[in-house]
């Protein structure tokens, strides 16, 4: 029976799910759905790649599971509870990659990943990291499938490449990881995404939050090598120190720097990282023009003031999409590469509204006074 018959006949919502040990590894899924993983596993334990993933998972004991209400979200790695989990809508040839991916970043998080986002880190610092575990994770996914391809087994590369192209074009020139790594740099979608799911969406998320009174700790790119694959990226810590590493859209910087001014006028230190995050250039860059207005009206949708009842919270959000609206501004004008000086005057002015708004109270006259003295300037 072939691996696609196997995974469509899984999954019946009244079987109670049961552990098993396939190839060593806790693997916590239905009977019905036990000759599907052991076919997973299978396909792994056939190439180098697939079984250094195993091992690992052996190592650090992890549990896998398949999970239906994931629909098409893919799957991720649980460090918390220390699991794998992954969408059972993914298919067979998806999976495969997939989970190479994620027992990566099981890999990553016992390399001292963990000890690392567990300290206040600056932001420059949790981009950094954040991007090079991706890449450095599809990279073990690159090489992974092409020993898939050696075998005859070119389902997994056809799927990767439809998905992640401009890494297996990287990849293609020299068969090089230190280029596939590289290459996940070159995805203005993937990027533009990472930054809306880690950073937009979170920062913004969190204005309201208590703030981490804990000094910054800044990383350099040598200290986070070891538990991201630095070894086999030739000139990493100039690549990781280079404008291409470290550009971000102008949303995820000015989402960041609200969130800096709100946790800063309660007590927690100015991040030291922002000033020198670039901007990412979108004259000429049709991709990064693209995902940028796309996330935009996402931002617009997902944190509109009428999402909330609460009058503080509103006018948070009210100061959210007034900035959101000078950015918009900011971008149409780059494009033409041009400066847009009224909208970057009104995104400053936002940015100080916002420290206001979060003030304690006995400071909330005091900057207030000072948001309408920038406004009339």
């Amino acid at each position: 029976m072939s691996l696609k018959k196997l995974f469509e006949q899984t999954g019946n919502k009244d079987e109670r799910v049961e552990q098993y040990l396939l190839h060593g590894v806790k693997v916590n899924v239905a009977p019905s759905e036990k000759k599907f993983a052991e076919a997973l596993f299978d396909s792994l334990a056939s190439i180098p790649t697939g079984r250094n993933a195993i091992e690992d998972m052996k190592k650090y004991k992890v549990d896998f599971f398949l999970e239906t209400a994931l629909g098409t979200a893919g799957g991720y790695f649980d460090p918390e509870n220390n699991q794998i989990v992954m969408a059972k809508s993914l298919g067979m040839d998806f999976m495969e990659f997939a989970l190479v991916h994620e027992a990566r970043h099981l890999w990553q998080n016992n390399q001292g990943r963990n000890e690392a986002e567990a300290q206040n880190l600056d932001y420059a610092t949790r981009l950094m990291i954040n991007r090079a575990t991706e890449a450095d994770a599809q990279t073990q996914v690159v090489l992974a499938c092409e020993e898939w391809q050696a075998r005859g087994h070119d389902a997994p590369m056809k799927r990767f490449e439809k998905h992640y192209k401009p890494i297996t074009d990287r990849f293609a020139e020299s068969r090089s990881p230190s280029e596939a790594f590289k290459g996940w740099y070159d995805d203005e979608r993937i990027s533009a995404s990472y930054e809306q799911g880690y950073d937009v969406e979170v920062y913004l998320g969190s204005l309201r939050s208590k703030a981490d009174k804990r000094p910054f700790v800044s990383m350099k790119p040598a200290e986070i090598a070891k538990f991201c694959g630095g070894e086999r990226v030739e000139g990493f810590e100039d690549f990781m120190n280079g404008k291409q590493a470290r550009q971000v859209h102008l949303l995820t910087k000015t989402a960041v720097e609200l969130y800096d001014e709100a946790m800063s006028v309660k007590g927690a230190p100015r991040d030291p990282s922002l000033a020198n995050v670039p901007v990412r250039d979108l004259k000429g860059n049709a991709g990064a023009q693209m995902y940028a207005e796309k996330y935009i009206a996402e931002t617009r949708e997902k944190f509109a003031p009428s999402t909330t009842r609460g009058v503080k919270k509103k006018e948070v959000l009210q100061t959210v999409m007034r900035a959101v609206d000078a950015v918009e501004k900011i971008n149409k004008a780059a494009i033409d590469g041009k400066k847009a000086p009224a909208a970057e005057k009104a995104l400053q002015i936002e940015k100080s509204k916002m420290r206001a708004l979060n003030a304690p109270k006995r400071d909330a006259v005091k900057n207030a006074v000072l948001a309408n003295r920038g406004a009339q300037r």
